[in-house]
Formats: structure tokens, sequence, C-alpha cells
């Protein structure tokens, strides 16, 4: 990058997390699922706050802490998330998050790229700064999952979704990071893995949102073999191409983080074709979190930071996959490790799970 981009901050906000053994009790949850995605608990968000106001909240953390280097200045607002916003029609919730902000003189805008929505934000903004529109941007990500509309336990295969929200500050006047390269790839051949083959409708479904159905139906027209072949590829590819650009290798990396799916899906979806071990990864932490819709990476990385997990020197590297098929990659190098004080990772855990 001709302009260095810096992670100035990075922060959460996780609520109180429910028990997956409790799920299985209450016919929630399969135990035939818990086994294979190996997720202990779930946050859950209660009614009393609303999902935009869930990541203002992480929001005001991350500024906060990159208050030294970028002041009361964000340039840009970009809001990732899956799920329901609040309104249905006719709204964007990055505006509402700019203004709980007070943040003038930004763009805002939403990104609508399922779970890698966060890093296809991380992209867009590094890349506006590095035209010189700017020289700060806030990322933000939230999502509850909830019913009527979403089932957490059983609305996709191989995942469970935690509420959450997190939040990212970027800046080319310093940071704790540095970012050398951020690519994106979409393989648009997997786009009917997340539509199926039904029609589509004319208005929004009021039941149950099955994200099973399209998968299993795309599944048994082309077949499991077929789809994880060019899910490989195209993660083989893009990863290739950053470590080529930045004349890095795999083994140079301290930590890789990746979205906090089931233990099983990620093993054959990142794992086995990266070779690379669940030790590198923050899967044991992704135990107790579940997939935070878009925030899984931003997450990843203030937890890197809260809990002095790297030291200054230490290459990481970023990988997020989401619905069309996408994926986004970002090396990162940590230059020194700030002393943030509270945890925004932690949250409370249920009483059946030892910490």
């Amino acid at each position: 990058m001709n302009t260095p981009i810096y992670i100035a901050s990075a922060a959460a906000w996780i609520p109180p997390a429910e028990s997956a053994q409790e799920a299985v009790v209450d016919g929630k949850y399969t135990d035939n699922d818990l086994k294979v995605n190996n997720i202990l608990c779930l946050p859950v968000a209660g009614d009393d706050v609303s999902v935009p106001d869930m990541a203002a909240a992480a929001a005001r953390r991350a500024l906060d802490r990159a208050a030294d280097i970028v002041g009361d200045r964000v340039d840009m607002v970009a809001h990732a998330s899956i799920y329901h916003q609040g309104r249905d029609y006719g709204w964007t919730s990055a505006p509402y998050v700019q203004r709980e902000l007070g943040i003038t003189g930004a763009f805002a805008v939403n990104i609508q790229q399922l779970s890698n929505g966060g890093m296809v934000a991380l992209d867009l903004a590094a890349s506006r700064l590095q035209s010189g529109r700017g020289t700060s941007a806030l990322i933000t990500t939230s999502d509850r999952f909830c019913l009527p509309g979403f089932d957490r336990w059983r609305g996709a295969y191989g995942i469970v979704c935690g509420d959450g929200a997190t939040a990212m500050v970027l800046s080319t006047t310093g940071g704790f990071a540095r970012i050398h390269a951020v690519e994106s790839l979409t393989d648009a051949s997997l786009e009917p893995l997340h539509r199926g083959s039904h029609p589509f409708t004319t208005s929004s479904q009021a039941e149950v949102e099955d994200l099973r159905a399209p998968k299993k139906s795309y599944l048994e027209e082309v077949g499991k073999e077929s789809v994880l072949l060019r899910c490989e590829e195209a993660l083989v590819e893009l990863v290739g191409q950053v470590l080529a650009a930045t004349g890095r290798e795999l083994d140079d990396f301290a930590k890789i983080l990746m979205p906090n799916l089931g233990h099983e899906l990620m093993a054959v979806q990142f794992l086995k074709p990266l070779g690379i071990t669940p030790e590198r990864s923050l899967m044991d932490w992704g135990r107790y979190t579940g997939h935070l819709g878009a925030g899984d990476l931003t997450a990843g990385v203030a937890r890197l930071v809260e809990t002095e997990a790297v030291r200054p020197g230490d290459q990481v590297l970023l990988i997020g996959a989401g619905g069309g098929y996408s994926l986004t990659v970002a090396v990162v190098e940590i230059e020194t490790v700030p002393q943030w004080g509270e945890l925004t990772t932690d949250f409370p855990l249920p009483a059946d799970i030892a910490e």
C-alpha cells in the first residue's frame, strides 16, 4: 500500500451467553450438532437494546481507544450486518450509527455481504483512505439473531449464531497495527448456494428464515464435492495472491483469523485447504461466541490485543468469507500492543461452562 493504513483500535459489545447444552435439553438444538460444531454457548441480546445501538456501543469503545490518533475526525462510517436492523424498508442503519456518535462530515454506508461484510468494509474503507479521500474510517458490525425470523441454533448447517457488535477504527496517521495488503474475490458460480432453486419472492416472508433449505437444494443439484472444491480453489487463489504480493508465507503468521463457524465446517472450509492447525486461530475462543455475523474478524483482532495474544512484529492473517461466494484476505503486522484495560471481548458465560 502506497499510503500506510493502520488499525488504530478495535472493540466489541457482546451480551451474556446462553448454554448450548441447555438448548439441547430444551429441544432448541440437537446433541449431534453440539458435538459436531463444538460451540458451547451463544451470546444472546435482550429486548432492551436495538441492533444499531449495539453497533454504536461498540463504536464508542473503539473511538475512545483511538482518540489520541484520530481525535474527533471520522471520514467514513461503514456498517455491515446479516440480519434485521430494526426497520424493514426505506431505512439504512449506518447513518443512525453515525448520528448516535455525533459524527459530522463523514460518508456513511451499509455493507450487505453476509458473513464477509466486516472484511468487505475493511477493504472498501482502506481503499477510500488509500485514494486520499479521508484520513480515518470507522467500521461497525451488529446483529441479533432471534425468532420469529431466525433460529440461531437450527437456522444453518454447521453454523450457530451469537449476538454482538464490533467496531474498528482505521487511520492513515498511525495505529497499533499496519495493514500491508487487503484483497477480495467473488466466485459467483457459488451464488446459488445461498439462494437455492426456489423462485424469487415479491416481499419479505413472515416465517422463520431457513438457511439450510437453499444450500440443501443446491448441494443436491451439483454435489457436495463440487461446492467444496470451488470454495477451496477460491480460498487458495486469494490467499496465494495476497501472500505473493507481500512476500510472505503461511508459516510467517503468528495468528490466522477466520469466521467463527462450527469446528467441523471450519476444518473442511479453512484448516485443511490451508494446512493450518486450530492452535494458530481463535477457534478456542469462538466456542463461546459462535458466529458473530459480519463481525468475527473485528472481534478477533480486538481479542488478540486485549488478551496480549500477539506481540510487536507478529504477522496476522485475516480471512473473511460470505455469501456470493465472496472472500477477503488481509495481512496485518502488529507494531505495538496497546494497554486498553477493558476486555470488551469477555462476556458472562453460562453456569455450566467452566472458565
